[in-house]
């Protein structure tokens, strides 16, 4: 009896203080550790990040990748309900009416791709990059007579515009357009009947590009000289699914007519992407 009696007052005397103290330090260090975490993830939020703090990096990238994996599942359900896809596509810039088209789809929060040439300013493509766009190849010289005289000439010319983008974005990219599409005739000018066009669109994938034509075709290169025939032109084409959409920023009306196309689309339950990898390709009947 007088022995337990014994143990029970070392209990109460040392060991319960003892265990209460690691109690409370384990409780301190937990709250702190909560406490810590709500303030990196508000700092994460906010744009803040301690570089010498591995742990707050690791925090960071957690975040950042559960935001992702959001936006895209939100997406995916946006491009699940829809009545289609539009991808807004312009060709030959950058050019002065490129910003104003910037302007526009950051209004919308639209993203769309741009098949750049050898023109225009490095800042403009840099912006269209930083902006979320897709920066893609169209043609560094955009001059018919050489691009299409020989394969050689062609592979050079894209080999320019690539390198132009890479240096700008910090990417390659392996998404392009052809200089008048997959389906050109005007190549048979100057091919020496050598049927260039067969040859390319072979070769370009084989390199592990990917080329895009369009299913719809705003005519801002032909006949539509207005943004209402613009507008016009391309809505009437719409159809359920995935639609390309040709434009050219270099041309103001054509650059006039984006935000009534937008504002269609939405009303009309399309949604609106950026070209990537990943999209299925448009490709037009090889005529040469």
């Amino acid at each position: 009896m007088e022995k337990r009696r014994k143990h029970q007052i070392l209990f109460h005397r040392i060991l319960l203080p003892v265990l209460l103290t690691l109690l409370g330090v384990a409780l301190f260090f937990l709250i702190s550790l909560l406490m810590a975490s709500d303030i990196i993830a508000a700092d994460a939020k906010n744009g803040k990040q301690d570089v010498e703090c591995g742990f707050c990096e690791e925090s960071m990238k957690i975040i950042k990748e559960e935001e992702e994996a959001e936006k895209a599942a939100e997406k995916a359900r946006k491009i699940a309900e829809a009545r289609g896809i539009i991808y807004l596509t312009f060709d030959d810039g950058p050019g002065e009416y490129t910003n104003a088209l910037l302007d526009t789809l950051e209004k919308y929060d639209v993203k769309a791709t741009f098949f750049v040439t050898g023109n225009g300013d490095d800042a403009v493509i840099k912006r269209e990059f930083d902006e979320g766009h897709t920066v893609a190849l169209h043609s560094l010289s955009h001059q018919y007579a050489h691009i299409y005289a020989s394969v050689e000439n062609y592979f050079s010319d894209l080999a320019g515009v690539s390198d132009r983008v890479k240096n700008i974005t910090g990417v390659e990219s392996k998404i392009m357009r052809f200089p008048g599409g997959s389906s050109n005739l005007v190549s048979k000018r100057y091919d020496h009947k050598t049927r260039i066009m067969s040859t390319l669109t072979r070769e370009v994938e084989a390199r592990g590009y990917h080329y895009f034509d369009w299913n719809v075709d705003s005519d801002d290169a032909g006949k539509a000289n207005s943004p209402e025939v613009v507008f016009n032109n391309v809505v009437s084409r719409l159809k359920d699914g995935e639609n390309v959409v040709l434009q050219h920023d270099v041309k103001p009306y054509s650059v006039e007519a984006v935000a009534q196309i937008i504002e269609y689309g939405l009303a009309n339950n399309f949604v609106f992407d950026a070209i990537t990898m990943e999209t299925p390709v448009v490709h037009h009947s090889v005529n040469n």
